[in-house]
């Protein structure tokens, strides 16, 4: 399966738009990311990637984000509290920059994980320094 990069900003922006300091996929605008298996299966996979990237953690000291695989292919789901960890943040922020995402889907949509977060820190980064040498003239 390849990451969707539309969507893990829709996630993402449910996260940051969300009133609480973590958040659990029971969320009202979440939950329809999981209501049958191949829903389920595309969500536990953008979140093990949030989480092997290190964007998403619990925000308790349970370990995991709340999914464990069953031998049969399926998963078992535990509703526990996640975050979105500093990196994260900056992430979703750098994803939201004017032209940040439009060059990621053009240009980089065929990069890896890492690759992924590593271009849009450097692109928020340049769109950053755009907008401060537009103001500093």
């Amino acid at each position: 399966m390849r990451v969707d990069l539309e969507y893990l900003k829709g996630f993402l922006d449910v996260v940051l738009d969300s009133e609480h300091p973590d958040f659990r996929i029971d969320h009202d605008d979440i939950k329809p990311l999981w209501e049958d298996d191949e829903k389920l299966k595309k969500l536990v996979f953008h979140m093990e990637i949030l989480s092997d990237q290190g964007l998403i953690e619990s925000s308790t000291d349970s370990p995991g984000i709340g999914f464990r695989r069953m031998g049969t292919g399926g998963f078992n789901v535990s509703l526990k509290p996640l975050r979105l960890t500093a990196k994260g943040h900056q992430f979703a922020a750098d994803l939201s920059k004017p032209g940040v995402f439009g060059q990621l889907k053009s240009s980089f949509r065929d990069a890896g994980p890492s690759e992924t977060v590593k271009v849009v820190f450097a692109l928020g980064k340049k769109a950053l320094e755009k907008k401060l040498d537009d103001l500093l003239e």
